[in-house]
């Protein structure tokens, strides 16, 4: 009986050997033809002629609502804001951005980009400082580079002690929304903001 009990357990161990190698060269094959699908389209992209910039995608700095900026201008605030940027309002990937502008434009896409990213973070930078002074202009300001899109962890935390030092738990919530929506892509970040919040939440 030990002889028949042994060479079912011989040919079931024969039996599941072979279906994770065909299971493991399946998988193999089938992550071989997704990276032969995504080369080929990015060398379609590469060879995409340059195309002017759509003008809707830049982004015209307006300071005016703001508190009047010191002299010495610490943050940098306004040279950022002279700088040409754009601003995508829904996330779009290089490949995309090759086959709509062509390779030779994803430099001075990106350096566009950088000095948007730069300005949300001269924002946020002040709303900071003036948090620490318990300016009322700092939500303003915070409030504003969160509806731009801006993925600064700062904004939110200074949002987050505004709202709950003022009883707005309805505003608390509207900002997890909006961490859900601004750092959908990075999940980590994300969690780390969310949780913040949630430390805020009004009993």
């Amino acid at each position: 009986m030990n002889w028949i009990l042994n060479s079912i357990i011989f040919f079931a161990s024969v039996a599941a050997m072979i279906f994770l190698v065909i299971k493991s060269s399946s998988h193999r094959k089938k992550q071989d033809e997704i990276n032969k699908n995504f080369l080929e389209r990015e060398e379609a992209a590469n060879a995409v002629r340059k195309k002017e910039i759509d003008p809707h995608l830049f982004f015209e700095a307006d300071l005016s609502h703001f508190p009047k900026i010191s002299e010495d201008d610490p943050f940098q605030i306004i040279r950022c804001s002279k700088r040409v940027m754009i601003r995508f309002e829904t996330p779009v990937t290089n490949l995309e951005l090759k086959n709509l502008y062509g390779l030779s434009q994803m430099d001075l896409i990106a350096q566009y980009e950088e000095n948007f990213n730069a300005y949300l973070k001269s924002l946020t930078q002040w709303a900071a400082s003036l948090a620490e002074k318990n300016s009322g202009d700092a939500l303003k300001i915070v409030e504003y580079v969160i509806s731009l899109g801006g993925e600064f962890r700062d904004s939110y935390k200074i949002a987050a002690d505004i709202y709950a030092k003022n009883g707005e738990q309805e505003k608390l919530d509207a900002l997890t929304d909006a961490a859900e929506q601004n750092y959908f892509n990075d999940p980590s970040i994300r969690k780390q903001i969310i949780d913040y919040i949630n430390m805020k939440e009004i009993a």
